[in-house]
């Protein structure tokens, strides 16, 4: 039986689309491994973290702001306005915004992880003192004590 169709041999087809298609590879590989070299170095490096200086005007002025806005918070608490965790999870932004105005580093956004690096260790030690009753249901954390060692950084805060 015949047919009409007659086979080519594989060689017959253009091969250079099958080089090109190798050459495109080798070069998107080669510029994966460049890229990866040169700008990892720069993406592990840590960025260094630069403390604004405020006028000691100021410095007092944001004290009194802050001292004042965690002696609203003691005062809500008391009297049965917010709940122990409320209390917490407005103290951790207290302080966290004091630091913020104070050196102009974000700290109300960063994580326990990112505020160690920030390297102000009566911060990270009051934030990770507010994490279990922050996000706790219950907790047995004394607020009171962590109400005035809130009071205690922010009072004793130098330029």
């Amino acid at each position: 039986m015949k047919t009409s169709v007659e086979l080519q041999a594989p060689f017959a087809y253009m091969i250079i689309w099958i080089i090109l298609a190798v050459l495109l590879l080798a070069l998107v590989i080669f510029a994966q491994i460049y890229l990866r070299k040169k700008l990892g170095d720069r993406l592990r490096k840590e960025k260094k973290i630069r403390m604004k200086k405020i006028a000691e005007a100021t410095l007092e002025g944001k004290k009194k702001k802050y001292l004042a806005e965690l002696s609203y918070i003691e005062t809500d608490l008391f009297n049965n306005r917010i709940t122990v965790r409320e209390a917490y999870q407005k103290i951790s932004i207290t302080i966290r915004m004091f630091i913020f105005e104070v050196t102009g580093i974000k700290v109300q956004k960063y994580t326990l992880t990112e505020i160690r690096r920030v390297n102000i260790p009566q911060l990270t030690n009051l934030v990770r003192e507010y994490y279990e009753p922050e996000f706790a249901r219950e907790t047995k954390a004394d607020i009171r004590a962590s109400i005035f060692r809130t009071k205690s950084l922010i009072e004793g805060w130098r330029r």
